[in-house]
């Protein structure tokens, strides 16, 4: 039933996929917080919020219908959104989600790149997004590698292609080092280079971030190992897609890794690739009470870990 319904992509699956991140936002908000915390700034707040996450949404969907990642199905934003009730500390921090929506607008261009369509202005924008990504966290400027990835991939790589990205990264963040001189508060451009990560992952061990993690990673595992040999068979611009978003998952985890600090909430950086992952091979099982099974234990399993 669970497999038949998501199996469509229509306005009605995207209303309840995203009643259910309400359900997983507001079950959080009310353990988390007493209602003494609900004034009218706390409320507006949350409200900005919730704005702040249809558009999350509507651009992980944009690239994802766009660029034929997945097949015509809602199961990658199920995922996508039930990857918040493993993390949901993910979801109140505004600076994250900021990062993450600038991270999907970055990609956006990125895996754009498939088409010849002025190409040139694509690769400046991917430059110019990951230079405001960069001001945003400056370990982020790693995503950069997908930029030549792609380049490599769908277009070429020549003097041309490698400088346009360049030049459309100096442009934010040359402005950003203009205003700082201006100002005379230098030292905060300069500390944009001083990366620091305090390597304690120690929060990452304990209950139910562990489980989530472990639960997360074997499921990336399987579905990459099990996927890689069909998708090789095949040729065209599925294959160099999955290349692309192999890469994108192994720039993610090292980006996570090198945080300043490990509160669980940088994990949101991981939520694309491996939603798109995930849903790669779930989209080939080709029995349908395996992949109720499969819709079921990912929707009962944060459910668990919490309990547990």
């Amino acid at each position: 039933m669970l497999a038949n319904f998501f199996g469509k992509s229509n306005p009605a699956n995207f209303i309840i996929i995203f009643l259910i991140f309400l359900v997983i936002y507001f079950a959080t908000l009310f353990s988390n917080y007493s209602i003494d915390t609900f004034d009218l700034d706390f409320i507006l707040y949350q409200f900005s919020m919730l704005g702040l996450f249809v558009l999350v949404f509507f651009f992980f969907n944009f690239i994802l219908s766009k660029n034929k990642l997945t097949l015509y199905n809602s199961y990658g934003f199920l995922l996508f959104v039930l990857l918040f009730a493993f993390f949901p500390q993910t979801m109140f921090s505004r600076q994250e989600v900021i990062l993450n929506l600038v991270l999907l607008i970055f990609l956006r261009r990125v895996y754009s790149l498939r088409s010849n369509k002025v190409v040139y202005k694509k690769i400046l924008d991917c430059g110019f997004w990951l230079g405001i990504l960069f001001l945003l966290e400056p370990t982020s400027v790693i995503f950069g590698v997908l930029i030549f990835v792609s380049i490599g991939l769908f277009q070429k790589l020549k003097a041309r292609t490698i400088l346009i990205p360049l030049v459309g990264f100096l442009i934010p963040v040359f402005s950003y080092f203009t205003y700082c001189f201006w100002y005379d508060k230098t030292d905060e451009f300069t500390n944009l280079f001083l990366w620091y990560s305090d390597f304690d992952f120690h929060l990452y061990i304990k209950k139910p971030l562990l489980f989530s993690f472990l639960f997360l990673g074997l499921l990336t595992l399987i579905s990459i190992f099990l996927k890689t040999p069909k998708v090789f068979l095949i040729s065209g611009s599925y294959r160099k897609y999955w290349i692309l978003i192999i890469f994108n998952l192994i720039i993610a985890i090292a980006v996570v890794l090198i945080q300043k600090t490990h509160t669980g909430i940088e994990a949101m950086l991981l939520f694309f690739p491996v939603s798109i992952i995930i849903t790669n091979w779930v989209e080939g099982i080709k029995k349908p009470i395996l992949k109720n099974i499969f819709l079921a234990l990912f929707i009962g399993a944060p459910i668990v870990f919490f309990i547990v």
